[in-house]
């Protein structure tokens, strides 16, 4: 290990083991089945305040551990599986929290699995090993916190299976936790995903030395594993990230009679095949991998809403843009679930060429928004220059047309300042829509849910209808393709919508163009014309027309105005003349 992992890490750590406490009936699985005793290893980092209420949860992938962070002797070659997120003055800052990690049920690091002893035979359970659940999996963690004095969550997070285990954490046990952070994963495998299960599985089962499980004073299914770990490892990575780091310039046929073409992706997967064998049980892949591919909340519970329904817990949801295994579009799946569910939900994409191992290779984006969500402020991002369109005067006139209690969806919501002053002010909820990092950073802060989505048709279309009493589109018609099929979609979903946008047919945007021969530019309209984002600009009267095209209702509309001439004017009746800025508040006829 080189000296600055040393240097960054968290540095020496010890697991533990710990003999849970059972009844007479033993640790009694979803099946029905029991196993007669369970030991659970873990490790803990930071200290658990007095009260008890720092304490957060990390729930493990596929084949990894307990060990996610810090290491156990100086000269280890590698450090814990999260090391990079975990630990002092990182997201997960163990000077601030007292963070829990154990291996999962049927795993073979010192959790009960297939390799232990069965007490009843003194011999290895082997192909005797009863089938795991990922439910039974979060019952054996919370019994390991309650024995050990844990009856609270600030935070569960889980990545990849680890937020199967996350979600069950939510669902079984709602009181007890106040937030999850879910990552790189989904309700449950697509078929895709499964079929590469199956292969891998029917690699080991195949595998001559098997022996139906039973081969641990035999031969180990070493070829078997090997080959199911490679398959594996394929999901891990993406196309892209596999093109820039393989080459087929590097083929060497040196024994075709063997088929081996030595180049640099088939070594690759060969050490990583090796290197599985040398650290992970075949039964336990076989179980755990079992557990995830049974895993189907929907089905399990007839539909995402229902498995959510009860859920208390503020979520964090963050996929990957490259990951296939679980990929973007079935992670959206639970944030859309939850928001229609009314629950509280943040969730983000974060772009990398790494597939599904992003999660655990690039901690920057991601450490800076599981860090504000747990409530620090890790790492800074340049700004975009993006002018910061809610202004502390439209914030006050929408505050004027939303009563107490309402619940909004803010449509290009910035840093989330109006969601913000209006849950102060108010108790007004709400979730935002925006598509700049930075800014979804500035909501994560403010503690504002935010959906990251670039405004079309299609990022409404998962919104139920009539899930919101207001929608708030803040300055951001101009930039949608199609603004009168937008106007329905808002409409479906919301009871009234506000909207704001600046006027072109005022004064100054007429003087620009005639006088100057220029797109204006101006505090309303910030942009030089090859770089904005507005794709139409339009007037006052151009939006009352619309309003009548589409059988709208103005409740209010209100026209701003800075300059003394535009006063003058907008008195005179001359209002789309007049008019800078306008703010209209409009419902179904």
């Amino acid at each position: 290990m080189s000296e600055c992992l040393h240097k960054d890490s968290i540095g020496p750590v010890s697991f533990y083991d710990k003999k849970l406490t059972l009844g007479k009936d033993g640790f009694v699985l979803e099946s029905g089945k029991s196993l007669p005793e369970v030991s659970v290893r873990y490790e803990t980092y930071g200290t658990l305040n007095e009260d008890k209420s720092n304490a957060i949860w990390v729930c493990s992938p596929l084949t990894a551990d307990a060990h996610v962070a810090g290491w156990y002797k100086p000269d280890d070659k590698h450090v814990g599986w999260w090391d990079s997120l975990i630990g002092s003055g990182k997201a997960v800052d163990t000077d601030k929290y007292f963070v829990v990690c154990s291996n999962v049920l049927g795993g073979c690091k010192g959790t009960t699995g297939p390799a232990s002893i069965d007490p009843r035979t003194g011999m290895p359970y082997g192909s005797t090993f009863p089938t795991i659940t990922i439910g039974d999996m979060v019952h054996a963690q919370k019994q390991l916190a309650d024995e050990l004095g844990i009856r609270h969550f600030y935070c569960v997070i889980g990545g990849s299976m680890g937020g199967f285990q996350a979600m069950k954490w939510a669902i079984f046990y709602p009181e007890l936790i106040d937030r999850v952070i879910l990552i790189a994963t989904s309700p449950g495998f697509s078929a895709q995903a499964l079929g590469f299960e199956i292969v891998g599985r029917d690699a080991i089962t195949q595998d001559p030395n098997y022996n139906n499980g039973d081969y641990y004073d035999k031969q180990i299914p070493a070829a078997g594993l090997a080959n199911a770990r490679k398959l594996a490892h394929i999901t891990y990575l993406s196309a892209k990230g596999m093109e820039a780091r393989f080459t087929r310039n590097d083929i060497r046929i040196e024994h075709p009679e063997k088929f081996y073409s030595g180049s640099s992706l088939e070594t690759y997967l060969d050490h990583q095949g090796t290197k599985f064998v040398e650290r992970f049980d075949a039964n336990s892949y076989l179980h755990i991998a079992h557990a995830t591919d049974t895993f189907d909340l929907a089905t399990e519970y007839g539909s995402l809403e229902n498995a959510f329904k009860n859920v208390k817990a503020t979520f964090l949801n963050v996929n990957l843009s490259t990951d296939w295994l679980f990929p973007p579009d079935q992670s959206r799946q639970i944030t859309e679930a939850l928001l229609n569910d009314g629950k509280v939900v943040t969730s983000l994409e974060l772009d990398t060429q790494f597939g599904h191992d992003g999660f655990l290779i690039e901690c920057g984006a991601l450490g800076m928004a599981v860090s504000r969500f747990l409530g620090g402020h890790l790492g800074e991002v340049k700004t975009t220059g993006t002018p910061a369109f809610h202004s502390h005067k439209d914030i006050s006139i929408i505050d004027s047309m939303i009563p107490a209690g309402a619940r909004i969806l803010d449509l290009g919501a910035g840093d989330g300042l109006l969601i913000d002053t209006l849950w102060n002010k108010k108790k007004v909820t709400g979730v935002g829509v925006e598509k700049n990092f930075t800014n979804i950073l500035g909501c994560i802060e403010r503690d504002v849910p935010v959906i990251e989505k670039k405004l079309s048709l299609k990022t409404l279309e998962s919104f139920a209808d009539n899930s919101f009493d207001y929608a708030v589109f803040n300055r951001t018609l101009p930039e949608v393709r199609n603004q009168r099929l937008m106007l329905r979609e808002i409409m479906r979903i919301a009871k009234h919508a506000i909207i704001t946008f600046p006027n072109f047919g005022s004064w100054e945007m007429r003087w620009a163009l005639c006088y100057h021969g220029r797109m204006p530019k101006s505090p309303e309209f910030p942009y030089e014309w090859y770089e904005t984002p507005n794709i139409h600009c339009f007037t006052y009267r151009d939006f009352v027309r619309l309003t009548e095209a589409e059988h709208l209702e103005i409740e209010k509309i209100i026209s701003l105005n800075e300059h003394g001439l535009s006063k003058v004017l907008t008195k005179l009746g001359l209002v789309n003349l007049g008019t800078e800025r306008v703010v209209a508040m409009v419902k179904k006829a």
